[in-house]
């Protein structure tokens, strides 16, 4: 064989060698791809058949949004149903043909709450697929459903811990999140790779934990939930009105410590001075977990699913991880010496406002604290100040940009040493 045949030889040979590779990682892709619903569910309590399938589902109501009921996991010896509402685009237009590669965004509902169709209606009308389903075994009209959940005196067993694992809301809550997930990545119209998942209170206790436990979103927004709700917190009282072993039970499975510190994706945090239910210092606890974060703690900021998801930070945040726009400014460590406190911003659009945030009330309880805010100067890309107002208790800088988005720093308690 003469040397040009030789390298004919070769060429055709490394050519080969390339589709062969090319296959095979093409192969192992798909065949690794399968069980991506897997995600981090593996070893926990949850990781059970029924929770890696796509749930069937039927249709109740087609308007501007659809309602559904779909399968969630076992349930008193059958399936439970879930009621859910599900909005697009195509859905508000009356013309599904126009839903091509959306992304999608998954709600999650809190304390006496059911799927609102107006917050999923609120992500169609931003070019968002969305579902937001009912925790609580009912319709739209907290009307309990053929095989739904049931809540004794249409009270919701957050704390309930049974002998079967398949009878306690938390199991249930979170694993109908996780098929409402499998759920909407199925649909043609959603591009798989682009999902968000936002909770409002028990829905961001939900969300937190589920920063940690199902890392195929692109990004988290819990709203007023945090975890160490067995420290301090509304819910405490309850927690500990459980008896050893369930208490101990209880904290192990359901609270967020126990996950969102595996959150591998960016998870913006929101939270209001003096919130009545979830407390700062549980809520620090938790965010300071989080690798990839960002903060928005709000004076003020009422307590409700509207105030909830009336926060305009969610959309930014959730829309620059999902489709590339202009993301949320970002404050880094404030650096603290003797005589001075300074914060470098990262943003791409200009900062209107700065502020420190403080509080000097000696009132125990956190949500009852007055909390005051100062006007600070902004010196180039940071934040600078000599020093703090005297006996504060706790504080934190915040920036708005010129969009009107507020972002914080972290909390600090006391004042410099």
């Amino acid at each position: 064989m003469g040397n040009g045949s030789v390298a004919h030889f070769y060429m055709n040979l490394s050519d080969m060698l390339t589709k062969y590779n090319k296959t095979i990682i093409m192969l192992l892709s798909l065949f690794w791809g399968l069980p991506d619903a897997n995600a981090q569910i593996k070893g926990t309590i949850w990781d059970t058949e029924g929770i890696y399938k796509v749930p069937a589902y039927k249709v109740l109501s087609t308007d501007s949004a659809i309602g559904i009921v779909y399968q969630g996991l076992a349930y008193k010896g059958r399936p439970k149903n879930v009621f859910a509402y599900y909005a697009s685009p195509g859905t508000l237009a009356g013309d599904r043909s126009k839903d091509k590669n959306l992304p999608a965004v998954i709600l999650v509902h809190g304390g006496g709450g059911t799927a609102f169709k107006a917050w999923a209606l609120l992500w169609a009308k931003k070019g968002y697929a969305a579902i937001a389903m009912d925790l609580r075994g009912n319709d739209a009209t907290k009307k309990h459903i053929s095989g739904g959940f049931d809540e004794p005196a249409g009270l919701t067993p957050y704390y309930s811990i049974t002998s079967d694992l398949s009878e306690q809301w938390m199991y249930q809550a979170v694993a109908d999140v996780i098929l409402a997930h499998n759920l909407i990545r199925s649909f043609k119209e959603v591009d798989s790779n682009r999902t968000a998942l936002n909770g409002i209170s028990w829905g961001g206790i939900i969300s937190c934990s589920l920063a940690g436990i199902d890392d195929r979103y692109k990004a988290v927004v819990p709203v007023y939930g945090c975890g160490y709700l067995f420290e301090n917190s509304a819910m405490k009282q309850n927690i500990d009105q459980l008896k050893d072993p369930s208490r101990a039970i209880w904290i192990k499975q359901y609270d967020p410590s126990q996950y969102v510190g595996k959150a591998k994706m960016p998870v913006l945090f929101i939270n209001g001075t003096n919130d009545g239910h979830f407390f700062l210092d549980s809520y620090e606890k938790t965010y300071r977990m989080v690798n990839d974060r960002n903060l928005s703690v709000k004076i003020g900021l009422r307590h409700n699913h509207s105030y909830g998801w009336g926060n305009e930070e969610i959309y930014s945040f959730i829309n620059s991880y999902l489709n590339g726009t202009t993301p949320l400014p970002k404050l880094e460590a404030v650096e603290i010496k003797k005589t001075s406190i300074r914060a470098k911003i990262k943003s791409v659009v200009p900062i209107d406002k700065a502020y420190l945030n403080y509080t000097t009330d000696t009132t125990t309880a956190l949500k009852d604290k007055k909390w005051e805010r100062k006007d600070l100067k902004i010196k180039g890309d940071q934040i600078c100040l000599s020093t703090l107002p005297e006996g504060v208790k706790i504080w934190y800088l915040s920036i708005v940009d010129d969009r009107g988005l507020q972002v914080s720093g972290e909390l600090h308690w006391g004042g410099i040493n």
